[in-house]
């Protein structure tokens, strides 16, 4: 049956798209990520803050994103499946000032200083439909179309205790893009007995300049893994990751790009691969409990950025 894929669905956590639904099946699904950041790196090479405070009066030393998501999908026909997701998103960020170093803050001198930027708030929202073009027993080919509604803000300042007072923070410390954003993708996805596997092609592009007066840049990801079904409740699988990032394009006028490095858009973009190892299981006929942890393999940074840590990604989903 073509909709077993979907009771015994053996996707890996952190990937959202790859199969349809039959028609009048629902979906329902939260998700959970946590990428960790330590320390910085420069065109792929391993730097130190005392080199960073050269250019710059603040370095980073540590910085976290967590994202939730809720996400709905409903197959409207054969062929159609409609997906929709919400976000909220939390960041942080350790900033450090060199030793000895002086900053007025509040209209006080103060010392060198550690301060930790902190941001949340509900991202952007994506509506997206899937098309089968191929849907069998064992292969199923998907185009699909999203498009995400610029509803996260890109106009968070910092508090009287924050070093941005009054201020936006810088472009990754905001809850969204700011841009009205068009997400194509294809995807492949074979089924086996015990074996699911599939290869992803999907894109972000960005459509124009939001109301701060940037763009961010346009993503590419491609995704393959394999999974193993090894009993009726308990599934493993591996995934590879390769994400290119473009630049920013446009600036906000109100960052003084040399505060520290997220102020600046030459620091943003760069190709990273991941490798992610997961594990499913799965209880009352169609609900599914997953985890997936990842480790960077390769990165090459735009300028100056944050070194991935580690990533995981959670998700509890049930179809009825």
């Amino acid at each position: 049956c073509v909709s077993c894929i979907c009771k015994k669905d053996a996707t890996p956590a952190g990937v959202m798209i790859s199969h349809a639904h039959i028609k009048g099946e629902w979906m329902f699904s939260y998700r959970y990520m946590n990428m960790a950041n330590r320390g910085m790196q420069q065109n792929g090479s391993t730097i130190s803050n005392e080199y960073i405070y050269n250019q710059y009066l603040f370095s980073s030393d540590r910085m976290s994103m967590q994202m939730h998501m809720l996400m709905a999908m409903y197959g409207v026909s054969k062929k159609i499946t409609l997906m929709t997701m919400l976000t909220y998103k939390q960041s942080s960020m350790n900033m450090i000032a060199p030793e000895g170093s002086t900053h007025i803050h509040n209209g006080v001198v103060m010392g060198s200083m550690v301060h930790e930027m902190k941001t949340k708030g509900f991202g952007d929202i994506s509506l997206t439909a899937l098309y089968s073009i191929l849907n069998t027993e064992k292969h199923h080919l998907l185009f699909s179309g999203g498009l995400s509604i610029p509803t996260g803000s890109v106009q968070t300042k910092g508090d009287a205790e924050s070093m941005y007072v009054n201020t936006r923070y810088p472009y990754m410390m905001q809850q969204g893009s700011g841009t009205w954003d068009v997400k194509p993708g294809l995807t492949y996805t074979f089924k086996g007995d015990k074996v699911m596997a599939s290869s992803q092609l999907f894109s972000t592009i960005r459509t124009g300049y939001n109301q701060v007066g940037y763009k961010l840049g346009n993503e590419l990801t491609f995704n393959n893994w394999v999974a193993y079904q090894w009993t009726s409740w308990l599934s493993t699988s591996l995934r590879g990751e390769v994400i290119h990032t473009g630049s920013i394009k446009g600036n906000d006028s109100s960052l003084y790009a040399y505060t520290e490095p997220s102020a600046n858009t030459a620091n943003y973009g760069g190709t990273t691969a991941m490798l992610y190892g997961g594990v499913n299981t799965f209880f009352l006929t169609n609900n599914k409990i997953g985890i997936e942890a990842g480790l960077p393999v390769y990165q090459k940074s735009n300028g100056i950025q944050a070194s991935v840590y580690a990533n995981i990604n959670l998700v509890y989903s049930i179809v009825f």
